[in-house]
């Protein structure tokens, strides 16, 4: 029966209203912990999940030391806080780890203790994979594997063209690693100092041919590698001004060093917004 163009006009835009109602949202709000955060109890992932928290994303190398609570963290975000998960691996670039990093002993302040020994195996591939073993079981749920490209020391990253090559290197193994485990690689840093460009020495107009292959390997077109990085304020992946290797981000961190959702005194974790996608299976 032919309806009158009134009436069609009508379940037309009833159409698109609907359709734009349920239309997927594109982010997605969620946490980044380590083990500073410590065990997290049933109710801190309750209320995260009851505030539209969908995501955690937990520390699993921390540079010198394994997360002893990468297990229960990921589990109780997933189990009871019904989240997707990712985690992270800080870098080293020194080659220098805790003498109890597979099973930290800390100090009060968290600290793992003891001086710095040599690791068993130089190189951010023995890193990658302690970070992964951190993870145990919980390895198969997490939806990629992020590698986070900060310096953690107090002296400056040596500018000597040498170490600078050493660093690329270093990433660019790790992204390899963790592709060779069959997780999705992700890259943390943030266009300010002690992040991308004084650790790999790569500008986005950098003609140095090491650059370039850095660059590559980030912007394979079949592969490449999201940016999850540091922009205060809005929860919101607009706004983004280009640096290091991209031109756009996957993920932005927009709170640091919030105590929410319950969190004991003195606990805290960072907010973050995602593109959807990158917890996709």
């Amino acid at each position: 029966m032919i309806k009158p163009l009134c009436v069609v006009l009508s379940l037309l835009i009833a159409t698109s209203v609907t359709g734009m109602l349920r239309a997927p949202n594109t982010t997605a709000l969620g946490v980044d912990i380590d083990f500073y955060t410590g065990p997290i109890q049933e109710q801190v992932w309750l209320q995260m999940k009851q505030a539209g928290q969908t995501f955690a994303i937990v520390q699993a190398w921390g540079g010198r030391s394994r997360n002893e609570f990468a297990v229960s963290q990921l589990e109780g975000a997933r189990r009871i806080g019904g989240m997707k998960t990712a985690a992270y691996i800080l870098l080293n670039y020194d080659n220098k780890v805790c003498p109890t990093f597979a099973k930290p002993i800390r100090d009060r302040g968290g600290k793992c203790a003891g001086q710095p020994v040599a690791q068993k195996k130089p190189g951010s591939r023995w890193q990658v994979q302690q970070g992964l073993a951190a993870l145990g079981a919980e390895l198969a749920n997490v939806s990629f594997i992020a590698v986070d490209v900060e310096w953690f020391l107090s002296a400056p990253p040596p500018g000597d063209a040498a170490s600078q090559a050493r660093r690329r290197q270093s990433i660019i193994d790790a992204l390899d690693e963790v592709r060779d485990h069959h997780k999705k690689p992700v890259i943390y840093t943030r266009n300010a100092k002690r992040h991308w460009v004084e650790i790999t020495g790569c500008s986005p107009t950098s003609a140095e041919r090491g650059c370039a292959t850095l660059h590559n390997v980030v912007n394979n077109p079949d592969n490449p590698v999201p940016l999850w990085d540091v922009q205060h304020g809005d929860a919101s992946l607009e706004d983004f001004q280009p640096h290091g290797a991209w031109t756009e981000r996957a993920g932005r961190q927009y709170r640091l060093d919030a105590n929410l959702f319950g969190l004991p005194t003195g606990r805290t974790l960072d907010l973050n917004v995602f593109d959807v996608s990158l917890f996709n299976p």
